[in-house]
């Protein structure tokens, strides 16, 4: 039988010079402090509220009941227990594609008689904070 011998004796060590070595610690170093800072998390779009088309809203007129405007529009985002006549939807998206950004707040205010009395329209106000990650950078 032949036997296979490695070109390393078994008293013999393999070292690498120590210039490599503390290059090669250097790039690991460098490697793990950068983290995934050049990397982005998926930041999935925020779509909340009552989506409200021009289309339903020109529906709106004076005199609709509350379970009208509730089948035109949807359940209201706010409605207040002490002002029961008073209700509110709004809508926020920072879907670009679909939305392009849309904020909408409107305002339906009811008579004693359960009807509508009149709605206001308009840009909901939004205050968008931008996350600056862990470091604050």
């Amino acid at each position: 039988m032949k036997r296979f011998d490695s070109p390393l004796n078994s008293n013999q060590t393999f070292n690498l010079p120590v210039k490599t070595l503390s290059s090669l610690g250097l790039i690991c170093a460098l490697l793990l402090s950068s983290g995934c800072s050049w990397l982005s998390p998926y930041k999935p779009p925020i779509t909340q509220g009552n989506v409200m088309t021009t289309e339903s809203l020109q529906y709106l007129q004076e005199g609709l009941t509350k379970d009208q405007v509730r089948q035109l529009l949807g359940p209201p985002m706010g409605q207040d227990a002490f002002q029961p006549d008073h209700w509110e939807y709004i809508f926020f998206s920072t879907e670009g594609d679909i939305y392009a950004g849309i904020s909408e707040h409107l305002d339906l205010e009811f008579d004693e008689d359960q009807m509508l009395k009149s709605w206001k329209r308009s840009a909901a106000k939004k205050q968008i904070i931008k996350d600056r990650g862990f470091w604050g950078n």
